[in-house]
């Protein structure tokens, strides 16, 4: 009992002492952890590439692949004539179905479940092996299936002029573009691209110089891909450990999803080249070629406008997969309100000045095709807004079939949209039936993503952009009664149309203006101390 009673008296005696040190210990535990964590977040920052850079890379590669075109095609245009131009881009048409089912949707499904294990280099690297093989698999059915089509006596004078464009299809698939897009090596795919397009520039003025030419004119566009892909197979073993190791290739998960993304894709072409392969069939070379001097303009704008999800599509990925939900959200409002600051205003200004463009880059022979670009115009914006809710809300929840099923409902409407409309109305036909397919696939995809996402949100300064450029009419009106010379006339309404929205969004005070301005100034301040 006497050493029981001591025992309880010391205990009581030192119990203050213990429990400071315990609180002591429990801060240092804290202040540990803490301090891990902190570390923790600043690697995984250093070793996420910063979204700003990335999208400075992929713009700077994306203006390089506009400024390209706007070399190539007025020259190529004036050189093959729009019967040249048209035989080139109904055999790519074609090509491009087959090419298609080559990719089979493997490089939308690529990133998006990539991304998720991209810092993981050992289930990185199988899971790209597992990839690569079942692309080689369907281009090789691609190639067969290519071959039969071939043999069809209809085909004629276009058989040389498929097989030079069906090379793409095996450069495409070994070049795995989607292993950087992956890892957003914006920086290599950038300085890859500019190298090629600088090399089939001078290979354009080399080898094309008369109507018959246009045969060298298709083989330009493989030359670029070819080269391409061979620079990627070689970095990519920096990224990728191609080597078949001991463990089990799993192909048979992949493919449902892959194959879901695939009907997506055949549903999304036929409403993305049927007008031109039907104005082909219906109109003849010349159609095309008028339609394609249209459509280029429109996807030059497009495909600017398009960095801006591209570039964001493997971060998005990588959130939703790590389920960081609030970046996620920010990062979604971010990107799409600067979609809308850029698409807004390109549409209207391209409305404005579609006539002066394809006169200035395609020749008087073209202008029959201006009203088409007018109306393909507005499908700049809203095409923008649709790869926003596929391939930023649904295919990164995993909402494949609802992607499915809005790209089918625009395709059927563009089909007999086309089967209608082409007949009566030709080009401009083609135009209406495609604006409205994207309006079709609109409106099912908001249907679908506004069940998993807020996508009110992502409109709330629409209204904004759109009041502060419809004013770009009365400026091209302004310029017509100015000077009656083309090019000034489209110089002076793209250089005021531009200061002056630069100059509404400054007084409104826009707040992504606003922080560019402030970033800016800033590193102009960080030169200036140095």
């Amino acid at each position: 009992m006497h050493y029981k009673e001591r025992e309880r008296r010391l205990w009581k005696k030192w119990s203050p002492v213990r429990l400071k040190v315990s609180r002591l210990i429990a801060i240092w535990k804290s202040d540990i952890m803490a301090k891990g964590l902190k570390k923790i977040g600043e690697d995984m920052k250093k070793k996420q590439k910063s979204i700003k850079i990335n999208l400075i890379m992929n713009t700077i590669k994306t203006l390089m692949s506009l400024i390209f075109p706007l070399i190539t095609f007025p020259y190529a245009s004036r050189i093959l004539g729009a019967t040249g131009i048209g035989r080139v881009n109904y055999a790519s048409s074609i090509v491009s179905y087959f090419s298609m089912f080559a990719a089979l949707g493997i490089s939308t499904y690529a990133v998006r479940e990539g991304a998720r294990i991209r810092d993981d280099k050992e289930k990185f690297s199988k899971f790209s092996r597992e990839m690569l093989n079942i692309n080689l698999c369907t281009t090789f059915i691609a190639y067969c299936a290519l071959a039969v089509f071939l043999a069809l006596p209809i085909l004629g004078n276009y058989k040389k002029l498929l097989v030079i464009s069906s090379l793409s299809i095996i450069f495409t698939t070994i070049g795995t573009e989607w292993i950087f897009t992956i890892k957003e090596e914006y920086a290599y795919i950038t300085k890859r691209a500019i190298l090629f397009q600088i090399i089939s520039l001078i290979l354009l003025f080399v080898l094309v110089k008369n109507k018959n030419d246009y045969y060298w004119y298709a083989a330009l566009t493989v030359i670029s891909s070819g080269g391409s892909a061979f620079f990627n197979l070689w970095h990519s073993r920096k990224i990728v450990d191609w080597k078949q190791k001991k463990e089990r290739l799993e192909y048979r998960k992949h493919l449902k999803p892959i194959l879901m993304i695939f009907g997506t894709s055949v549903a999304s072409s036929i409403y993305m080249t049927m007008d031109t392969t039907m104005l082909g069939a219906f109109r003849g070379d010349k159609a095309t070629g008028v339609y394609t001097a249209a459509v280029k303009i429109n996807t030059i704008v497009s495909t600017l406008i398009g960095t801006i999800s591209a570039t964001i599509l493997p971060r998005v990925s990588y959130y939703l997969g790590n389920n960081l939900k609030k970046e996620y959200e920010k990062l979604m409002k971010e990107s799409v309100d600067i979609l809308f600051m850029i698409a807004i205003p390109a549409a209207i200004g391209m409305i404005c000045t579609s006539d002066i463009l394809i006169l200035i880059f395609s020749g008087k022979e073209f202008l029959t095709g201006s009203m088409a670009a007018k109306i393909l115009s507005a499908k700049v914006v809203v095409g923008a807004i649709n790869r926003v809710l596929a391939y930023q809300i649904c295919i990164p929840h995993k909402k494949d079939k609802e992607v499915l099923i809005s790209t089918i409902g625009g395709a059927v409407f563009n089909l007999i949209a086309n089967a209608l409309l082409i007949p009566m109305f030709g080009v401009t036909g083609a135009s209406v039936a495609t604006l409205f397919s994207e309006i079709i696939v609109f409106v099912i995809l908001t249907y679908y993503a506004r069940k998993i996402f807020n996508t009110k949100m992502l409109y709330t300064r629409v209204m904004v952009y759109f009041v502060a450029s419809v004013w770009f009419f009365a400026g091209r009106f302004v310029m017509n009664m100015i000077t009656n010379s083309v090019f000034i006339t489209l110089v002076g309404t793209v250089a005021g149309c531009c200061l002056g929205y630069f100059i509404i969004l400054t007084i409104i005070r826009d707040p992504y203006l606003k922080q560019f301005e402030t970033q800016f100034f800033n590193k102009i301040k960080k030169i200036r101390a140095r």
